[in-house]
């Protein structure tokens, strides 16, 4: 065996404990008794000491996502009153910027029509053939068209606008993550 023997131990001191005289036995189970009661208290407060990390994690957690939160809203109001978009290589792009940038949900919605039809308008301009934004991706390459996956999800969000319209609930955090889906995408082809 490896490990320490407790058993043996215990025995051979209860064995030894007997054989003294009463005097010394009574003290040995004295002393076992609050032995006992030392690991007895201290197993107790180890317990409570572990829920009471366990609780503050918790709290820490929430409080850190609560301020990432504030933050995300800070910066997030920042940028719609200050959102001027930068002279792009397409005129294009900037009018789809501003539509996502407003504060009204049919124009997030009209951002994202436009931009899918300029990624299917770009691609037949690289070559890519097809008579539907979908055909092309499905002919896109992985190799030669790394953000294919981004432009993938991008149009199914755009389908799902198109075939649902106003049925389909449309989130400020969803149209900016879709037209930033198109920026990447417009941007490994040097487009925008």
């Amino acid at each position: 065996m490896y490990g320490p023997d407790f058993y043996g131990f215990f025995k051979t001191a209860f064995t030894f404990a007997q054989s003294l005289p009463e005097t010394a036995s009574d003290l040995y189970i004295k002393l076992a008794f609050v032995a006992s009661t030392v690991v007895a208290i201290g197993l107790g407060l180890a317990f409570i000491m572990l829920i009471l990390i366990v609780y503050v994690s918790i709290r820490l957690e929430a409080m850190e996502h609560h301020g990432f939160h504030l933050k995300e809203m800070a910066e997030h109001a920042h940028h719609e009153t200050e959102f001027i978009p930068e002279k792009q290589k397409n005129p294009r792009w900037d009018a789809i910027l501003l539509l996502a940038h407003s504060d009204n949900e049919s124009d997030w919605r009209r951002a994202i029509l436009d931009a899918d039809i300029m990624l299917a308008q770009m691609l037949s301009e690289k070559g890519y053939p097809g008579e539907t934004l979908g055909e092309q991706l499905k002919m896109g390459n992985p190799l030669q068209f790394t953000t294919i996956d981004i432009a993938w999800e991008a149009h199914r969000m755009r389908n799902a606008l198109a075939h649902l319209g106003e049925a389909f609930p449309l989130s400020e955090r969803d149209a900016h993550t879709t037209i930033e889906q198109y920026r990447r995408v417009f941007e490994e082809f040097d487009y925008i």
